[in-house]
């Protein structure tokens, strides 16, 4: 059983009978994910790294083994089953004596976070390959640098001596393995490659391969020799010689990079082999990159359409990005009608019940669909789910049903009760969850009345045209055929703006009440995000233009999601870390498979708000480990609940505040219920000791959120050491959220003493110039780029790094690739993003010079207002 499934047994769905079974335990040891790539050493095997007498079936069986275990030990990121599959697509991996080396295909190499190995011994033999080789030692590699290529020789000298082959497929002592591979003084067997003479027909070339002569070049001379049956081929590298036929063969000669080779043949296509094979190194065979990529300039964002001419132009509020071109479909408010008296209490209570049950499942089912491509937003759907359980709309409705009401208008008058409550409250971001109210009262009361004509969308691409749209509208999407969401009402930090980004579907909302009712169905139609506008029946050469931003739109996200493995470098060699921010344990999966380096920012409170009481140590401590089964020990920033706000918890009764921003939240609600605050730091620290006893070392680090004053930073810190010392847990990295304008004024005096800051560029935008974030007359986008903002972030890296601390950025400004490069110019060494952003961020980092994005910054910090930096970050062409 693997080290995963161990931790998961009885947790979660098994698929052991899909995974090979090790009939001896294995202990998987997380390598650890620095903040920097350590220096490659000369590599070697652990025993860690061995798995014997694996019982499985079939090649995919092992490779799933394999990748599981490449992932555990921190040596790839994100799913590397697919890789190693695409690679015996292309070409197997079969050595010779039962000895086979799966690795991934070049596109995937920046998967690799670190160079490494793991072995699966099958005693009983697995089919490889159409051929019919049996393959009994499988070592799967993942290779980063040339550090895996003496390895990979040793193993090759080792496997051609068929008898310790042998004696190495059926060993139940690893230590012969790690003998044989770590050996370093191996004595030449019979088989080893050994200068011949060559043949009289020559060529010479250069290996230009940065890796060497690794298995893939080994693989691909080894297929094209092969071409020339009646033509003998040997391959010269110094005084060792290989049979240019045999994959095992050439890679026990041990090319490097730049060394030279001689290509000799002899038989009727010997002229003709020898130049083909040398065409072929002189060129290089480490590049499966897609064509397509070359001509991307990672710097070319998505403009605005230009000049558009159309018969009608309205503008709103941008709220998801991207652009298209499709006919117009109207979706019309349903109505709905139904009696207000009813003739049977007991049956209207009976119909109640069926309603709400089935609202819920629906909810599920929604939620569940969701769940994979957008998780953070399928929480939204979560919460409608807990609203069919509030107990005062409960407690009403079942009052108005015992006094003879019908169950769907008890249901809509309770709904009702509590909108009308929630319109008196003077915070727009409250206010503007009123629409998961109305969502949830027109789902329920559509099971209880005859059903209305149900919407059929058409089954060819659409935009879809709407008053406004309930998150459950939106989340209902996925899967039809709709390219683009235009709505009259609505603002950008709606949950259908969240919920359209997380579908990837371009947005354009608050276009004005009635704004659309003159756009007929079939009417085309361009949405453009990128100047907040739609064109209603554009001409000919707009169209056309259409056509070509989407397209460069399509070849934007293609090429970031193909590099998204690989770090984020600048030009001059300026690293900056991209990790993510997630909610639950169920987004860490996506940490990796988008890119994501760890976790910037885990939100605890979802904990919280999704219990009907405090979550107990257990329950806490389980949810942390799941996530760190999908991490390793790579880094995971664990935030202390920040209840408060726009996050109130149903069973805490916090009392009704006039402004909750600026009330008990945070930290504050921390200190005033301790013992649950004590609590939490507990679950952290019996997970970080459980880690380190496990693994060796743990990636866990604590951050406190609205910290603006000493004395609870050292207030935070001291009870947290106190939970520590009496667990005898491992110290941790201790920070704080900088989102409040008081710690940055003190940042100085704070950087003494915590281990780093992170800054929360939203809170911080909102507590500094006195805007509700989620006003939707007040989300102007020239926000993040305010010069206050620009100073404030200055101010506190320049008081981190005076102290040797690190700083980094956990709100939305960092997923803004032009932003980053802003953030990144003024010294943040960390960007967390949410997993989807993390493509995009990386490769403008990797596009750009350090030293020129100072010089930019340096630029921003002199000018006095938005508009001013944001026009001097539009175009990024004096970043190269």
């Amino acid at each position: 059983m693997s080290f995963f499934k161990k931790l998961l047994s009885g947790k979660k769905s098994p698929e052991v009978s899909k995974q090979p079974e090790v009939t001896e335990e294995t202990v998987q040891q997380s390598a650890p994910q620095e903040k920097r790539t350590a220096e490659e050493n000369s590599l070697t095997v652990s025993s860690q790294q061995i798995a014997l007498n694996v019982q499985a079936t079939t090649k995919k069986d092992v490779l799933e083994l394999i990748a599981q275990n490449l992932s555990a030990l921190g040596l790839v990121s994100g799913d590397y089953l697919e890789p190693l599959m695409a690679r015996e697509e292309k070409v197997s991996t079969y050595l010779i004596n039962g000895v086979a080396i799966p690795h991934g295909v070049n596109e995937a190499k920046d998967q690799v976070v670190k160079t490494g190995v793991f072995i699966a011994q099958v005693p009983q033999g697995i089919p490889w390959n159409d051929k019919g080789d049996i393959a009994h030692l499988i070592v799967g590699i993942a290779a980063k640098g040339q550090d895996h290529l003496s390895l990979l020789q040793r193993l090759t000298e080792v496997v051609m001596d068929q008898a310790l082959a042998e004696k190495l497929a059926g060993t139940t002592d690893k230590n012969d393995i790690l003998n044989a591979l770590n050996a370093t003084d191996q004595a030449p067997s019979e088989s080893e490659p050994e200068q011949l003479e060559d043949f009289s027909t020559t060529a010479v070339a250069n290996v230009v391969d940065v890796q060497g002569m690794h298995a893939r070049p080994a693989s691909l001379i080894a297929e094209r020799a092969a071409t020339f049956c009646e033509t003998d081929i040997r391959i010269r590298n110094d005084q060792r010689t290989a049979n240019g036929k045999s994959m095992a063969s050439l890679l026990a000669m041990g090319a490097s990079l730049d060394d030279e080779l001689v290509i000799s043949a002899q038989g009727p296509e010997a002229d003709q082999a020898v130049q083909v094979l040398a065409e072929m190194i002189n060129q290089g065979l480490d590049s499966d990159e897609d064509e397509d990529n070359a001509s991307y300039n990672p710097l070319a964002v998505l403009s605005a359409l230009p000049a558009p001419q159309c018969r009608v132009t309205i503008t709103g509020s941008a709220a998801s990005p991207g652009i298209t071109m499709a006919p117009a479909f109207r979706l019309h408010s349903r109505k709905m009608t139904f009696e207000e008296n009813a003739q049977d209490p007991k049956e209207e209570a009976k119909r109640f019940s069926t309603a709400l049950t089935e609202a819920a499942h629906q909810l599920d089912e929604l939620q569940a669909n969701m769940q994979t491509r957008a998780p953070k937003e399928a929480a939204i759907l979560h919460a409608q789910k807990q609203l069919l359980q509030d107990e005062l709309v409960l407690t009403d409705s079942e009052k108005y049903i015992v006094n003879g009401k019908t169950a769907a208008w008890s249901f809509h008058q309770a709904i009702e009760k509590q909108v009308d409550s929630l319109k008196k409250v003077d915070n727009e971001r409250l206010r503007a969850r009123i629409a998961d109210l109305i969502d949830v009262r027109d789902r329920v009361v559509a099971l209880m009345v005859p059903a209305s004509s149900s919407v059929v969308y058409p089954q060819t691409d659409f935009v879809l045209m709407a008053k406004d749209l309930t998150p459950s509208q939106t989340a209902g999407l996925h899967g039809l055929k709709v390219r683009g969401i235009c709505t009259e009402l609505g603002g950008p930090n709606s949950h259908m703006a969240i919920l359209a980004r997380a579908l990837g579907i371009p947005a354009v909302v608050g276009l004005g009440d009635g704004s659309l009712t003159n756009i007929e169905d079939g009417d085309l139609i361009i949405v453009d995000p990128q100047a907040s506008s739609i064109y209603v029946d554009p001409d000919e050469a707009t169209q056309k233009n259409g056509l070509k931003w989407k397209e460069q739109w399509n070849q934007i996200r293609k090429t970031e999601d193909a590099q998204k493995h690989k770090v984020a470098e600048t030009k001059d060699g300026h690293r900056v870390d991209v990790v993510c921010n997630i909610a639950k344990p169920e987004d860490a999966k996506l940490v990796l498979e988008n890119g994501g380096e760890g976790v910037g920012l885990l939100r605890t409170e979802f904990l919280f708000e999704s219990s009907v009481a405090e979550p107990s140590i257990e329950e806490q401590s389980e949810s942390l480990k799941a996530i760190i089964e999908e991490l390793g020990s790579r880094q995971l920033i664990v935030r202390t609940a920040d209840i408060g706000g726009d996050k109130p918890v149903s069973w805490m009764h916090i009392p009704h505040e006039e402004n909750p921003f600026l009330g008990m939240r945070g930290v504050r609600l921390s200190f005033k219920y301790e013992d649950m605050f004590r609590r939490q730091l507990e679950a952290i620290y019996q997970v970080a000791l459980w880690q380190q006893e496990t693994t060796g070392s743990t990636g866990i680090h604590i951050m406190f959120p609205m910290i603006g004053r000493m004395s609870e930073w050292q207030k935070a810190r001291d009870i947290a050491e106190k939970v520590r010392s009496q667990l005898n847990a491992p110290k941790l990295p201790l920070g704080i959220m900088i989102e409040v304008p008081s710690a940055v004024m003190i940042a100085d005096q704070l950087a003494l003493e915590v281990d780093f800051f992170s800054i929360g560029s939203n809170d911080l935008t909102q507590y500094a110039l006195a805007i509700d974030r989620g006003h939707p007359d007040l989300c102007n986008e020239a926000d993040s780029y305010h010069p206050a903002l620009v100073k404030m972030i200055e101010m506190t890296v320049k008081a981190a790094q005076t102290n040797g601390k690190w700083v980094g950025v956990c709100g939305n400004a960092a997923a803004n690739p032009n932003l980053a490069t802003l953030l990144v110019g003024l010294g943040v060494s960390e960007l967390s993003v949410s997993p989807t952003n993390v493509a995009a961020v990386k490769n403008i980092i990797r596009a750009v010079s350090f030293a020129k994005l100072q010089e930019k910054a340096n630029k921003a910090l002199q000018m006095g207002s938005s508009e001013a930096v944001m026009e001097l970050y539009k175009h990024n062409d004096d970043l190269l």
